[in-house]
C-alpha cells in the first residue's frame, strides 16, 4: 500500500471539455506525457487534477456532481458522468487513458465500483484514495495498484508521481524540492560536469545510484547512465528544464 502526499507541472488543455474525445489522439508528442482520468472533484481530486494539468499532462476530470464540474470547468477539462455506470465510462473512452486516479471520498461503494470498472476497461495503472483500512484492503484486492492514504493537501505530490517523471518528490520550505528521477535521455553517457547541470539548469545533483550499486555523491566526474536514479535539489521549473534538456 502506498501512502503519499501528491504531484504537479505544466499541461495542455483539451479544446473541448464537454465532449468525449480520443485521448490517444490528443496526447502531445512528449515521451513523458501520459493521459490521466481523475474521478472525483472534491478537495483531493481537484488538487491532483489541477496539479497534473499544470504539469502539462493530458488530464480529464470527472464527477457526477454538476456543481463541482461547473466549478472547475474553467480551469481544467471536465465532464459530468457517473463512473459506476460502465456505459458512461465507454462514452468517455476510458480505455484510452494510461492512468486513472479514483478520488471518490464520500462513498466507499462508488469508489470500489469505479475502480473495478476502470480495471475492466483495461487501465492497469490505478491510484485510488482510501478513507479507511477496510476500504484500502478492498481496493487492493480488486487490483488497484496504488492506494493513497492522504488528506486533500496531499494532491500536489501525488500529481507529480502520477505524471511519471518522478520516482519520488519532496517539497521543501520555500520554492525548492528534492526529487528522484531516472537519467533524462539527453544526459545519458555524460558527466555531471559536461552536462553543466548547475550552470545551465541551476540544480544540484546530490547523489546517483546505478542498478546494483550504492548511492554515490554527485561529483563532477560522475557519468550518468541509463536507469541511474538521480537525487536532485532545485526549483520546480529548473528541475523540469533539466528533464527536458
Amino acid at each position: 500500500m502506498v501512502s503519499i502526499a501528491d504531484v504537479v507541472n505544466r499541461i495542455t488543455h483539451f479544446k473541448d471539455t464537454k465532449k468525449p474525445v480520443n485521448h490517444k489522439e490528443k496526447r502531445t508528442t512528449m515521451a513523458d506525457t501520459r493521459s490521466v482520468l481523475v474521478v472525483g472533484l472534491g478537495r483531493f481530486g481537484s488538487a491532483v487534477a489541477t496539479t497534473l494539468d499544470a504539469m502539462g499532462q493530458d488530464v480529464l476530470a470527472v464527477d457526477r456532481d454538476a456543481s463541482l464540474v461547473n466549478r472547475w470547468s474553467s480551469q481544467i477539462p471536465t465532464v459530468q458522468a457517473d463512473t459506476t455506470d460502465v456505459l458512461a465510462l465507454e462514452q468517455l473512452n476510458a480505455s484510452d487513458f494510461d492512468t486513472a486516479v479514483v478520488a471518490i471520498g464520500d462513498s466507499v461503494e462508488a469508489s470500489v465500483i469505479t475502480a473495478g470498472n476502470l480495471l475492466d476497461a483495461g487501465i492497469s495503472d490505478i491510484w485510488a484514495k482510501s478513507v479507511s483500512k477496510e476500504h484500502a484492503r478492498i481496493l487492493q484486492r480488486i487490483g488497484a495498484r496504488h492506494i493513497i492514504n492522504a488528506e486533500t493537501d496531499a494532491g500536489n505530490r501525488v500529481g507529480h508521481l502520477v505524471s511519471g517523471n518522478y520516482m519520488d518528490y519532496i517539497e521543501l520550505e520555500g520554492a525548492y524540492n528534492v526529487v528522484k528521477i531516472h537519467t533524462p535521455i539527453w544526459a545519458i553517457g555524460t558527466t555531471i560536469h559536461d552536462a553543466r547541470v548547475n550552470e545551465r539548469f541551476g540544480i544540484t545533483i546530490i547523489g546517483v545510484k546505478s542498478p546494483g550499486h550504492e548511492f554515490a555523491y554527485g561529483s563532477n566526474d560522475l557519468e550518468m547512465h541509463r536507469n541511474d536514479e538521480l537525487i536532485i535539489l532545485g526549483k520546480q521549473d529548473q528541475i523540469d528544464h533539466f528533464i527536458r534538456g
